[in-house]
């Protein structure tokens, strides 16, 4: 059952540090850690940690040597029409996807990737 809104953010406060690395995503030799593995089995998301998976192939991604050791990802819901953006750290948008429809239940999540470890902002 997917949770509420308030109980994810909530759940958010678990997590600081990781205890383990999880593959959750076949894609772009990523792994994650406890709190973006929580985010997605009760969130129900793991189509968001596959996208940005995906991206790691994409050239704007894989071209961009800044990007190797920091990427910023934001996923923004409004009306249940989400934006997926990646940033360099400094607020630079590399790349920009529109998601037509998604129950995702938060207004915005931020998932950074630091050395191919997706991670919560709270658990650097």
């Amino acid at each position: 059952m997917k949770m509420t809104p308030q109980q994810i953010q909530d759940g958010f406060r678990n997590f600081y540090g990781t205890e383990h690395y999880h593959r959750i995503t076949t894609f772009g030799g990523l792994v994650a850690t406890d709190g973006v593995a929580w985010l997605a089995e009760n969130a129900e998301c793991y189509w968001l940690t596959d996208d940005i998976g995906i991206y790691q192939m994409d050239r704007k991604i894989r071209g961009n040597p800044e990007l190797q050791e920091m990427q910023v990802w934001k996923l923004t819901v409004k009306d249940s029409v989400g934006t997926l953006t990646c940033e360099d750290g400094n607020e630079n948008v590399v790349l920009k996807k529109r998601i037509p429809y998604t129950d995702f239940p938060l207004p915005e999540i931020v998932i950074w990737i630091m050395n191919k470890v997706m991670l919560l902002p709270s658990e650097h």
